[in-house]
């Protein structure tokens, strides 16, 4: 009996001290102040149950929690519905701006404030509806004194200290539950926020994704900047500025080439049509991708808006993508049949092949078949991470173009290949290094643009098959959008310097054709002897030249002709020899 009582002593008076762990301190600092109101992206005077009194303490102010609500009421705003209403406006306020509650020390007549926090329940509800359970840890604990900082039901306090009891309990808030969706009207850095209408079943939004902008989900109202934030946009001027040039310098050459090889050149052979045509493909490309001129440069054309990609509803990028398929369709054909002419020429030296005719419609009709249907349909879109107009589906580009210039770089492979087997022979066995000299410029010219076709082929299948873990990084985005100030956070995508490679390839092809054939002996002699440089003023500058005692050569320059015995004509090199097929056979090495 004498254990027992013993025993009843002990828990009577140390109880209190047992379970004092379950008490939240109290901190002496803590006072309650009026709402200092709301800033231009947290409207919490509407949700706050008691604005007059919201608790602080030494370690919180409502400044520090004025900025942690602008952060996340901005990322509210790419969450979908079931977020964005009252009920989580509500918590989230309640959570950094908790309603004050005032005890009176009698003896003192001190106030003691006390925090009003928000129920465990609320808050795990909320973040697991807006998706942020990732971010945002509802099982948090105080720092002091190791107890949920959310609790399941009430915090109690021990108040003897202050004359009150030793268990005063404080409900913790649960806000009323509303199904009422609030649109925020702001985003988190770098996202920007656009407001959309639901469809009037309900259903869905409106067309805002067909108009150009992309969200971050079905649901959200905030959209992905464009360019898209792969890089930084230093780099994106970079891309840019390097399209803008290379397409108007490639322009220009190859409007020169065109007027020399099909303008002013009198004695036009097969070969010059074919190097013309081809040049023509790389005018309309280069004339795509100059097309940003117009509304201010390839970002412009890319991103009309800081938020919106260029879709076929915008003029200039609806021609800008139709002229470009158009137009590489046009070049990867003509650089097959180049391909075939020319191991055609050197395989039968002997043998004339005169299928011009035939070749021109071919070429229109494939190009025309591979380019309006996608017009019709409006597949001609800018894309967030590029720098070029182009098909949108992958679908589509696999069988309107990457499927066709497979086949023709398989055809290009295989004849490049003959091409160089029957020039080995020949040398080998004639030992005529002429022979190889000859037949040089185009083999170099079809090499350089076969290799700038293989690597964009290449380029294709390496994007798709990275794209997943190039664009499947949202997470890792997210989380850095939320940490920081957005202005360094990155969507994982491919190299700058591949890009930067992809945009060599597609815009160089006329600055190829220009270093080959711009100034060859050819060319030369086709602008000496056209009608700018043999008319009457040209010919008394020429005499009043002359005259100063300054030897010229005529045609503007010195020629050795070297003539073979054979019955070939000049390949594709336009920058070779003058004869044609409607010449004598001769071919002439300048």
């Amino acid at each position: 009996m004498r254990v027992f009582y013993s025993l009843f002593l002990f828990l009577f008076f140390y109880y209190p001290f047992i379970d004092a762990q379950q008490y939240y301190p109290i901190d002496p600092t803590g006072k309650c102040e009026p709402y200092i109101g709301d800033t231009s992206i947290t409207p919490c005077s509407k949700y706050l149950t008691n604005p007059k009194s919201i608790y602080v303490s030494s370690t919180t102010n409502q400044t520090s929690a004025m900025e942690s609500l602008d952060l996340y009421f901005r990322l509210l705003g790419s969450t979908g519905p079931t977020c964005q209403n009252a009920y989580t406006f509500s918590t989230l306020c309640s959570v950094f701006l908790p309603e004050c509650e005032v005890f009176i020390d009698n003896s003192t007549n001190k106030e003691i404030s006390i925090p009003k926090r928000t129920c465990l329940d609320t808050c795990n509800s909320v973040t697991q509806d807006c998706q942020i359970t990732a971010y945002f840890n509802c099982k948090q604990l105080e720092p002091t004194s190791g107890l949920p900082l959310f609790p399941k039901e009430y915090t109690e306090y021990n108040l003897t200290t202050y004359g009150g009891g030793f268990n005063y309990t404080l409900q913790c808030y649960d806000p009323p539950k509303s199904n009422e969706t609030i649109v925020t009207g702001s985003c988190p850095f770098p996202l920007i926020f656009r407001n959309r209408t639901k469809m009037g079943d309900g259903s869905g939004f409106d067309d805002s994704e067909n108009l150009g902008y992309t969200f971050v989900n079905d649901d959200s109202y905030c959209t992905i900047p464009c360019p898209a934030p792969i890089f930084s946009e230093k780099q994106w001027d970079n891309i840019f500025t390097t399209s803008d040039v290379l397409s108007m310098i490639s322009l220009i050459s190859s409007i020169y080439l065109f007027i020399t090889y099909m303008v002013i050149n009198k004695k036009r052979n097969k070969y010059d049509y074919f190097f013309s045509f081809f040049v023509g493909s790389i005018i309309l490309m280069s004339i795509a991708g100059t097309i940003g001129f117009s509304v201010g440069g390839t970002r412009k054309l890319i991103c009309p808006e800081i938020n919106r990609r260029g879709t076929y509803n915008d003029p200039a990028v609806a021609a800008a993508g139709w002229i470009f398929q158009f137009a590489i369709i046009n070049a990867i054909l003509w650089f097959s049949i180049n391909s075939f002419e020319l191991w055609f020429q050197i395989k039968f030296i002997k043998r004339k092949l005169d299928l011009l005719k035939f070749y021109i419609p071919v070429v229109l009709i494939i190009s025309i078949s591979l380019s309006v249907p996608l017009s019709a349909i409006g597949q001609f879109n800018a894309g967030l991470g590029n720098f070029v107009v182009w098909i949108e589906s992958g679908t589509y580009q696999n069988w309107f173009f990457w499927g066709p210039l497979g086949f023709v770089l398989t055809i290009g492979t295989t004849f490049i290949g003959l091409v160089i087997w029957e020039i080995y022979k020949i040398v080998s066995s004639t030992n005529k290094s002429d022979f190889f000299k000859l037949q040089l410029k185009p083999l170099l010219n079809i090499l350089l643009i076969y290799l700038t076709f293989i690597y964009m082929f290449g380029y294709n299948f390496y994007i798709h098959n990275s794209s997943k873990d190039f664009y499947g990084s949202s997470d890792e985005f997210k989380d850095c959008i939320i940490n920081t100030d957005g202005l360094n956070c990155r969507i994982k995508g491919p190299p700058y310097s591949s890009i930067l490679m992809f945009v060599f390839c597609l815009r160089i092809y006329g600055v190829y054709c220009f270093a080959l054939y711009g100034f060859s002996p050819k060319t030369r002699s086709i602008w000496s002897n056209s009608f700018i440089f043999n008319n009457s003023m040209a010919n008394k500058l020429k005499s009043l030249y002359s005259n100063s005692g300054t030897s010229t050569t005529k045609g503007g320059s010195s020629t050795i002709d070297i003539k073979l015995s054979t019955n070939m004509n000049t390949s594709m090199d336009s920058g070779g020899g003058k004869s044609s097929s409607m010449e004598p056979d001769d071919i002439i090495i300048y």
